[in-house]
């Protein structure tokens, strides 16, 4: 959650209304936020936001602008006029691997005080630390117009280069920022991670700052004789870059400055077009009356919903008997699903003023039959002298593969991953604990460890899901007949005979490892880790390992999922 500090004066003032403390305590509710604290002879406010996914409301405007709303002060999303101005931004295309995204706008005709620039700096501050992941996702930047000459480039830039870093007198080449600034101690391994050094250069040759790192002392300084400035956000994530943008714009309209656009011009190695920011194009959503209405337990006519909506800096039309069309401010990001707009319903009406239903099914819970086989299993597992980890049934490909001496091995993939690291669900469990091994190796052996999962094999034409366990176990001293032992006590403690047999695996010692049967079935494997997999995971002990699929267990209640 994010907290801010404002000044109660001020905030009557936005607000427009004289409204004692406990009143605007009420009135913040609606902005999904409360007051902490307030020290009187200080004039100040400190505001807890509960919520970490609305950086609008992270300031006193973004605050106020809601409770307007609520008030019905103003209505539906607010409006303003983006003028046309001649500034340009060029793109380098050696971003396109590091921190490709810029977006622009020029604030004129400002009337900032020392209180407007803290709160500006505040908002930014927070939006750069939390919305913008520390600045690696996106950073915000502000810099005095006058001193700023089009086209800009955003460039990568020689090492070698100097300017004076905020808050510091004398020249700095671009490493030398990082070693010895403060916020290059900060946030100097983003660009370390770049491989070059991006940069904001103005046409008469001034630098604006070294993103996301730190502006220049002259042109990056906003003072209160600063009467228009440019806003920049650059970044590594489009959506981001451009939604922050545009919170900030909705600000300064708010502090009554105009907004005019910036040209960033792309190369087609970043996007094929170039783009006038900001790009306050709103989006849609479609939502059913019906559905608002079963959901709230409410019988709204179209046209109250569409009212509660404008409450809530929406606009909203009717499209058909019971659906509405709802227009999204172009600062908020966070309305994904048509039960968004319901719980926005819901703030506008009171969630105190709603009416209560009764239950039409009152159930008792308790655990499946699955899951109270699965804890059997941990209960004896852990009996063992094993320490239950839990692993993501999505992971890497090379630690169910490479990692473990596998090649041929056929994974359920995903269509679209953010990341290598969550791209494929897992077929098997040990591979897993061998990477906790792996992690591990700074830790006093001997380690014993063990995971009760669901695995996800292709069979086929079709997705077999099921529970396996998987316990290993790591010392100068495993062997064989350590793993064996306690595969023994689980499945006798289960009641269930099986017979070990002989096999060759890549990821196992030759003549120590072999297959689990029960009832004439392969239901598992037990044996040492080869040597190479060891050397491979960085693991310099032995280690044993054993896995089993507990549908193949008769004790137990678990049972195998097919999907087509």
């Amino acid at each position: 959650m994010v907290s801010i500090k404002t000044s109660y004066t001020k905030m009557k003032e936005l607000l427009g209304k004289d409204v004692t403390i406990e009143e605007l305590d009420d009135l913040l509710a609606f902005a999904k936020s409360e007051i902490d604290d307030y020290v009187e002879e200080e004039d100040m406010l400190v505001i807890d936001i509960k919520t970490s996914i609305r950086p609008d409301l992270w300031c006193p405007e973004g605050m106020v602008r809601e409770i307007k709303g609520i008030l019905e002060q103003e209505a539906g999303i607010p409006e303003y006029e983006v003028k046309k101005s001649n500034y340009k931004v060029i793109v380098d295309p050696k971003l396109a691997t590091s921190r490709p995204y810029i977006a622009c706008a020029i604030a004129k005709n400002l009337n900032l005080t020392d209180y407007s620039i803290k709160q500006l700096m505040q908002h930014s501050e927070k939006i750069d630390n939390s919305y913008g992941r520390k600045r690696k996702r996106s950073s915000i930047g502000m810099y005095n117009l006058s001193m700023i000459e089009s086209p800009i480039e955003y460039k990568v830039i020689d090492k070698s280069h100097k300017f004076v870093p905020l808050e510091h007198e004398e020249e700095m080449d671009l490493p030398t920022i990082l070693e010895k600034h403060e916020k290059g101690h900060e946030f100097g391994d983003i660009v370390k991670g770049y491989g070059h050094y991006p940069l904001l250069l103005s046409a008469n040759g001034t630098t604006l700052s070294l993103p996301p790192v730190i502006n220049s002392d002259d042109v990056g300084r906003i003072t209160e004789d600063t009467k228009e400035f440019l806003i920049e956000v650059t970044g590594t994530n489009y959506e981001t870059v451009n939604v922050v943008l545009n919170i900030l714009c909705q600000n300064m309209v708010d502090y009554g400055s105009d907004i005019y656009s910036v040209e960033i011009i792309y190369p087609p190695e970043i996007r094929k077009e170039n783009e006038v920011t900001p790009l306050l194009k709103k989006e849609t959503i479609i939502v059913d009356l019906d559905k608002i209405n079963r959901d709230l337990g409410v019988n709204l006519t179209p046209d109250e919903v569409i009212a509660a909506l404008r409450k809530r800096r929406f606009e909203c039309k009717a499209t058909g008997k019971s659906e509405l069309e709802v227009e999204i401010p172009p600062y908020r990001k966070d309305i994904l699903h048509w039960v968004d707009i319901v719980e926005e319903v819901a703030i506008a009406l009171d969630y105190n003023k709603i009416g209560a239903t009764k239950w039409e099914v009152i159930t008792t819970g308790g655990l499946l039959p699955e899951t109270e086989s699965e804890n059997k299993v941990r209960s004896i597992l852990v009996g063992s002298g094993g320490i239950e980890i839990f692993s993501n049934i999505l992971t890497e490909p090379e630690i169910l593969t490479t990692n473990v001496n596998l090649t041929k091995v056929d994974l359920v993939k995903l269509q679209n991953p953010v990341s290598s690291t969550y791209s494929v669900l897992r077929d098997r469990l040990f591979p897993l604990l061998i990477n906790v091994l792996s992690k591990n190796t700074h830790e006093t052996y001997p380690q014993l460890i063990f995971e009760v999962g669901e695995v996800v094999k292709i069979l086929g034409k079709r997705v077999l899901t099921q529970t396996h366990a998987s316990f290993g176990f790591a010392g100068a001293e495993a062997s064989f007949e350590d793993v064996h032992k306690r595969l023994h006590m689980m499945l006798d403690l289960l009641d269930t005979e099986y017979k070990i047999e002989p096999i060759s695996h890549p990821t196992f010692t030759e003549g120590r490892s072999g297959k689990i049967i029960i009832a004439e079935k392969t239901c598992g494997i037990i044996g040492e880790i080869h040597p190479s997999v060891l050397e491979l995971n960085q693991i310099w002990v032995p280690v044993v390992v054993f896995e089993i699929q507990l549908p193949s267990i008769p004790t137990l209640n678990c049972k195998k999922k097919f999907t087509d």
